[in-house]
């Protein structure tokens, strides 16, 4: 009798492993889709905070809590640690996953005429409001910064 009970024992389990893998893969699928969906919640989150960030920045333009568009912050002044004018700022360089990484920052020349581009880390700019328009810090000696050159692709 045995013998008989072992091959049956083993081919019980033969038969009803496929079934015991079926519903590992379905639970599997369902965890995955669970995070699916749960990802995507938190994509749409954020492209809605994103959205209303910009929004408070457009309706707020003079409160920095609310953040700053940069076509705001172009021709920014920047001022030394006495709150000075020794430049302003002519753009930024951003990386791909929106870092802001240097400030290009014109110092001499008047009116945005002449003078030289330089380009600072942005670390090295504290943002601040000067008679309610957004300005710049800079924490460093703009005059000891190389000149900035743009790469003209020839």
């Amino acid at each position: 009798m045995r013998s008989i009970r072992l091959p049956l024992a083993v081919a019980t389990l033969l038969l009803a492993g496929p079934a015991f893998a079926q519903n590992d893969m379905q639970d599997l699928l369902g965890q995955a889709g669970k995070a699916l969906d749960q990802a995507g919640r938190r994509v749409q989150q954020g492209y809605e905070d994103t959205a209303k960030a910009i929004d408070q920045a457009i309706a707020n333009p003079q409160d920095p809590a609310y953040g700053s568009l940069a076509t705001r912050l172009i021709r920014s002044d920047v001022l030394d640690s006495a709150q000075r004018p020794i430049g302003e700022v002519a753009d930024f360089v951003i990386a791909p996953n929106g870092q802001v990484l240097l400030a290009i920052i014109r110092i001499g020349g008047t009116l945005g005429v002449g003078g030289r581009l330089v380009a600072a880390d942005y670390a090295q700019l504290e943002p601040v409001l000067v008679k309610g328009h957004p300005a710049f810090v800079f924490k460093g000696d703009l005059g000891a910064l190389p000149d900035y050159k743009v790469a003209t692709g020839n």
